[in-house]
């Protein structure tokens, strides 16, 4: 690491661990993005004699830990027009409960999509990978090697739009990380009626045609490309549980904490928390199904957020927070092409 970047982490590396690092991986010499202008928290972004730099993957992975803990600690803190005061954990999209909450709505889009199709429903799995180093042999930056990834999502929704025009179908695209760290994507595609592997072929075309650091030997049709009927639990001849194989994507480990993750997802956690990226993303029917119904659980009254307990006990510490003063996540660009300082 840079002697410009700041004092390292409390947090132990997670690659001094006795087995080594995971997938063959040193994390500690990966920059987590070098390229000018990419945007990322300014927890792992430092100043440097050139500009704005990021920190290593290894480094970055050690200060998403830390952050993941100390906001595990918090509780917002919202009151109502009574005064009555309530404290809960502070949400974000690594927790458990968060895994939770997703494992919840892959069970409401396979509820929703067996209402509407019955044992038409049948479900293709696509996956789409990019290369993680670059012609000379050498690990990319995961940043870089996730947008580059995405860079095809675009053309690939069209073809999947143009393979099926005509068809009632859904989608849900999740990433997921390889035992390296790095990202591939799985796209869940669910169609009323028969569909065949062949018929999604011009899908992973334009997947390579459209990624720079994709190529054909790593999109073969039968290894990418898996298709399923969505049938009744008794049977054994398709997916038994559609919510369970997707969330199985979605989700890693039921019921850990982010910082018990194996290292290969804390890699992929720190990248996504870094960019401020989401893991999933379903089409606008999807969606509709995949949002939870009223638990008619109102109140009636108006809750408004008015501060945090750090350590979990408003009674012992609130820290009260004006809402309109939060600016939210604070983002810097990298730049390497800042002139050197002037001579003393």
């Amino acid at each position: 690491m840079s002697e410009s970047q700041s004092a390292p982490s409390s947090r132990l590396s997670l690659s001094n661990r006795a087995d080594g690092p995971s997938g063959g991986i040193d994390a500690s010499t990966i920059r987590l993005a070098k390229q000018d202008g990419t945007e990322l928290r300014e927890e792992v972004a430092f100043d440097s004699l050139s500009g704005v730099e990021a920190v290593d993957w290894e480094e970055a992975t050690d200060r998403f830990g830390d952050w993941y803990d100390s906001s595990r600690e918090t509780k917002i803190v919202i009151e109502n027009e009574l005064g009555e005061q309530s404290a809960f954990n502070t949400p974000n999209r690594f927790t458990p409960e968060y895994r939770e909450m997703l494992y919840a709505k892959a069970q409401a889009l396979e509820r929703g999509l067996r209402q509407r199709w019955g044992k038409l429903l049948h479900t293709s799995m696509i996956t789409l990978t990019s290369s993680h180093t670059d012609d000379s042999g050498r690990p990319r930056p995961p940043v870089e090697q996730l947008r580059q990834l995405l860079s095809s999502w675009s053309a690939v929704r069209r073809d999947i739009d143009r393979t099926l025009e005509g068809r009632e179908f859904e989608r849900l695209a999740i990433l997921e990380p390889h035992e390296s760290g790095y990202v591939h994507i799985h796209i869940g595609v669910f169609v009323k009626g028969p569909v065949v592997a062949e018929q999604f072929q011009s899908v992973l075309d334009a997947h390579v045609r459209n990624c720079p650091t994709a190529n054909e030997q790593a999109h073969e049709l039968h290894e990418q490309v898996r298709v399923k009927k969505a049938s009744h639990p008794s049977r054994n001849d398709g997916v038994e549980n559609l919510g369970a194989y997707l969330a199985a994507y979605m989700a890693g480990e039921y019921g850990s904490e982010a910082t018990e993750m194996p290292e290969h997802v804390q890699r992929f956690y720190a990248v996504m928390w870094a960019t401020g990226r989401q893991w999933f993303r379903p089409s606008n029917g999807a969606q509709e199904l995949m949002q939870p119904e009223d638990d008619g659980h109102d109140d009636g009254h108006e809750w408004a957020f008015i501060g945090i307990a750090p350590d979990g006990d408003p009674e012992e510490e609130l820290i009260e927070i004006d809402p309109a003063t939060t600016g939210g996540t604070v983002y810097r660009r990298l730049r390497t092409d800042m002139p050197p300082p002037p001579p003393d």
